[in-house]
């Protein structure tokens, strides 16, 4: 019989992260998440006590993920001299575009699924989403002085897709839906930059 070596809290968290991700929500057991996190059901209990508690973990790890992937992207993007329209287009589309997600942005995920039904995980998508913005604005402070009128009106726009995508969420689309239009939105806006 062979062993397989346990995983680390932050890998149980990571691979929920992950089946919530790939399998939404409503379609992930507690079952799954005991596979994947390879816990027992009692260990599972004992440390997250619900699904609900588990998926809120995960969406703290998205968020930890998304900031460390965000800073290399910037740095890269500034180490090339990529041009701040171009930078502020990377910076949104990376949770779309990346290989590395599984299915398109978490966020954008969760609020097409669970619309407001669960206010937690909504307050905590906003927190993700306001972070961001912050981001968004840091990035054009060093240069607020200078700044074309073209890549201010790119950035306002930039920013206000996370509105749009909010409002949109609470009209209830289908997942697919949703991520379509976050995607066409940062396209629309970028090529008219």
């Amino acid at each position: 019989m062979v062993a397989t070596q346990k995983l680390t809290p932050a890998q149980v968290t990571d691979q929920f992260m992950r089946q919530f991700w790939q399998y939404g929500v409503a379609q992930t057991t507690v079952d799954d998440l005991v596979t994947v996190g390879q816990l027992s059901r009692s260990q599972f209990y004992r440390r997250y006590h619900s699904k609900s508690v588990a998926l809120r973990q995960s969406l703290q790890a998205y968020q930890q993920v998304l900031d460390q992937q965000l800073t290399q992207l910037i740095q890269r993007d500034r180490d090339m001299g990529t041009p701040l329209p171009a930078l502020l287009a990377d910076c949104l589309l990376m949770p779309f575009q990346s290989e590395r997600w599984p299915a398109g942005c978490l966020m954008v995920n969760l609020m097409a699924e669970m619309g407001h039904r669960d206010a937690l995980v909504a307050d905590q998508t906003q927190a993700i989403y306001m972070a961001l913005q912050t981001r968004f604005v840091g990035l054009l402070s060093d240069y607020a002085n200078d700044l074309p009128d073209s890549v201010a009106n790119v950035a306002a726009s930039l920013m206000q897709v996370r509105t749009g995508l909010q409002i949109l969420a609470k009209q209830q689309p289908s997942a697919p839906q949703l991520k379509q239009q976050a995607l066409a939105s940062v396209m629309l806006i970028v090529r008219e930059a």
